[in-house]
């Protein structure tokens, strides 16, 4: 049977490029790739050991490895990458073996093949991306920032053949990618070893030549030595993509020094005013450090007033973190973790005010405007995982039900609270009161200003909630007919049952009948409101479908499961004081009647405060009248083929990125 290997890749764009190799030179030697860890004879992490962040989360393997092996004690466990040596002592007893990444390239099962000569792996590369290829041109790092472990576990700068690099190039855009992005840890030290005269600014000239429809892209350049050639190269080159990463580091020169970053702050200003004025348009993005060791507070405020004064597309933000081997670990990291928290949040929110479109600026993520939607049936789980997916792609919610929009009706409604956000922006809740309708025309053209408003912050709006008609007014702009409210016609049809009202309107309209709630008062009297004003039947509506892509997720539960989950949440509601809420509404000058309207919990606790129903009936009838709305809104899904039905968090998160990553936004 065919071995099968699992590469788990913690680092950046370099060690996912090592990956795409490692990938090759593995299946050379026969194994197959296998989509589980679970399936795989050999399980491989390539890591790096730059943040600590990507350590811990090498450590949290080791009990996952352990209980694969108890399942299979011939599975096999090698670590590479970038890797310091007190990580690598420490990391041994999690591994079976820790090699190097040119040793890995000669792996074998066998000790014998192992010994066999390392492959040329310049044009066979498994790019991993849909639309961009990562085509390494050096190895290593002479600068040696005080910071940085890359010169010590990477070693000094090592560049690639111009020739080798061409050739992988070409292949690449043989085999259709549209990105080329050209890695290293220090771009612009480029020189080709066998013709020294080909720096980086002639190799992106020789890439701009090769014929074809592709951007070309690099990172990352380091400020001291951007050369005018260098910017007058990229200024001349057709096919440059328009963005530069530029790492700054640090707004103070102190800190810049301590850094060992070889610039000063006016030199940093007065290169980007020269990229600026050269390259036009230009997007740049840059690298900072909040904490460094003896950073004081008034030095942090200048790294804030060179943001301001930048104004970057888009700013890769890291909180210090010591590590061994390199000149700072010395130094007392003296920031609290508490303060590097804010410093770091002060900064995000600098890019947020003026980054436009910071997306487009991320390899693989598409500039385009995009829209999620999170919908399901009632007790599904909705708003948790929006809130989840919003800390985890960077977005906003907008709530999509009916009756959180408005004021004083929030434990009946299950509206998210304050602490459940957990610091994530909620619009469209509370914006009306109780008294009065708002209307889907209403809430649609709030949903609009919102998600502009969200789109130049440069998030990712996420659409929430279970109406589906408030959803569908949003995503396909439906365009309701402009019928004024006959409040006379509408207190005469009040006074016909829900049946009633269907019977009529399915005589009035057959068409409309077909597509409407029957059960939702509020939808059958404006239907019939606007046959009987318009005397012809309701109008087929108009659509202005949103001129961006969206991605429909709809959460999945089984029916005995979702049954159980009502029953959960009504009892707990009752818990928190439903019944006193409805009180308060109808002390505010809230009607019965206009309660009742509201459907569900609003329409059982006004009778039972009425006395027209006792207690355990108003829960039954809660209970049964909850999972008959869930299947309404199930059935109203159903007709919606783009919906991607989800079962858990990572189902979506799968979603989404490949959405984010498709230039053209389809999932």
């Amino acid at each position: 049977m065919q071995s099968k290997y699992f590469i788990i890749t913690y680092g950046c764009q370099m060690n996912k490029a090592d990956s795409e190799r490692i990938a090759v030179a593995l299946e050379r030697k026969g194994y197959k790739e296998a989509p589980k860890k679970d399936g795989a004879d050999l399980i491989l992490v390539n890591m790096c050991s730059v943040r600590q962040s990507a350590v811990d989360r090498v450590y949290g393997l080791f009990p996952k490895f352990k209980t694969l092996k108890n399942k299979k004690p011939k599975l096999k466990t090698i670590l590479t990458g970038c890797i310091l040596k007190k990580d690598r002592q420490k990391f041994a007893k999690g591994f079976d073996q820790i090699l190097k990444f040119k040793n890995l390239l000669k792996y074998s099962p066998t000790r014998a093949a192992a010994k066999g000569k390392e492959e040329d792996l310049s044009s066979s590369t498994k790019y991993r991306e849909k639309s961009m290829a990562f085509v390494p041109i050096s190895n290593g790092c002479n600068n040696f920032c005080s910071y940085c472990v890359v010169p010590f576990v990477r070693g000094p700068l090592v560049c690639r053949d111009h020739k080798e690099i061409i050739k992988e190039t070409k292949n690449a855009i043989k085999q259709n990618f549209k990105e080329i992005w050209l890695l290293g840890q220090n771009v612009n030290d480029y020189q080709s070893p066998t013709n020294p005269k080909i720096n980086f600014a002639k190799l992106l000239k020789m890439i701009d030549d090769i014929p074809n429809d592709f951007k070309i892209l690099f990172t990352s350049p380091h400020p001291s030595n951007f050369s005018d050639e260098l910017i007058d190269t990229l200024a001349n080159c057709e096919k440059f993509g328009k963005y530069i990463n530029l790492p700054v580091q640090s707004g103070d020169d102190k800190i810049l020094r301590k850094m060992n970053r070889n610039y000063s702050v006016k030199e940093y200003k007065n290169l980007v005013k020269k990229i600026r004025a050269k390259i036009t348009p230009v997007k740049l993005s840059t690298d900072a450090i909040v904490g460094f060791p003896g950073e004081r507070k008034s030095q942090f405020r200048n790294t804030v007033k060179l943001f301001k004064k930048n104004k970057f597309d888009w700013a890769y933000i890291s909180k210090y973190s010591p590590r061994p081997g390199t000149a700072a670990f010395k130094m007392k990291d003296s920031v609290p973790l508490i303060e590097k928290k804010k410093r770091e949040k002060i900064l995000r929110e600098i890019i947020q005010q003026y980054a436009e479109k910071p997306n487009d600026l991320k390899p693989g993520v598409s500039p385009l405007k995009k829209l999620i939607v999170i919908l399901g049936p009632t007790a599904s789980g909705k708003s948790e995982l929006a809130v989840k997916l919003a800390k985890k792609f960077n977005g906003e919610v907008i709530s999509a039900d009916s009756r959180q929009v408005y004021k004083g009706m929030d434990i009946g409604t299950g509206k998210i609270t304050k602490k459940q956000m957990q610091n994530i922006p909620h619009h469209l809740l509370d914006v009306a009161s109780p008294k009065r309708r708002f209307s889907v025309a209403q809430y649609r053209k709030l949903v609009l200003e919102t998600l502009n408003k969200i789109f130049k912050k440069g998030k990712i709006p996420i659409l929430c909630g279970g109406t589906g008609f408030y959803i569908q007014a949003v995503i396909d702009g439906i365009i309701i007919p402009e019928v004024k409210p006959d409040w006379r016609l509408r207190s005469d049809l009040e006074q016909l049952s829900t049946e009633e009202l269907f019977n009529r309107l399915k005589k009035l309209d057959p068409k409309r009948a077909k597509t409407i709630d029957k059960k939702n008062r509020r939808r059958l009297i404006r239907a019939l409101e606007i046959v009987i004003k318009t005397k012809k039947p309701v109008p087929v509506f108009k659509k202005e479908p949103l001129p961006y892509p969206v991605l429909i997720l709809g959460i999945k539960k089984e029916n005995e499961e979702l049954k159980r989950l009502i029953n959960k949440r009504l009892l707990k509601r009752l818990r928190q004081g439903m019944i006193e809420e409805v009180k308060k509404l109808r002390k505010s000058g809230v009607s019965w009647k206009r309660l009742e309207e509201f459907g569900l919990e609003y329409r059982f606790v006004a009778q039972y405060l009425q006395k027209k129903l006792k207690y355990d009936k108003m829960v039954n009838f809660l209970q049964k009248e909850i999972e008959h709305y869930a299947k309404r809104q199930i059935t109203w899904f159903k007709k919606d083929k783009r919906i991607k039905w989800i079962k858990n968090q990572k189902g979506a998160e799968i979603s989404i990125k490949n959405f984010l990553k498709n230039k053209q936004g389809s999932p």
